[in-house]
């Protein structure tokens, strides 16, 4: 799936966490209400943080407007070149600014 110049980020993060939670149920909370009227959930699978489990696998980025919950599961998976962190990409908010 990978292209020097295009990487499907959002099928792979979904394919991962498809496999992750299978046919379990899954439990999310809400946490906050973001500009846009969308829920800010903390999602869980038994004692997994999916969230957690998502940015540390390099799949979802710690969005620090909200949180600083994930930040250093982020680190470790910039670190390791995990997921997005294989290569250059633009944070979600940056391209819906038109950073693309």
């Amino acid at each position: 799936m990978k292209h020097p110049w295009y990487y499907r980020c959002g099928q792979v993060a979904a394919l991962a966490l498809a496999d992750r939670i299978g046919r379990r149920p899954v439990t999310c909370i809400a946490q906050d209400t973001d500009r846009y009227g969308r829920r800010i959930a903390v999602c869980e699978q038994g004692d997994v943080d999916l969230n957690a489990w998502m940015v540390a696998g390099g799949h979802a980025l710690a969005y620090r407007r909200y949180s600083r919950d994930y930040v250093g599961e982020e680190a470790a998976a910039r670190d390791a070149g995990r997921g997005l962190w294989q290569g250059r990409f633009v944070a979600p908010w940056d391209w819906r600014r038109g950073a693309r």
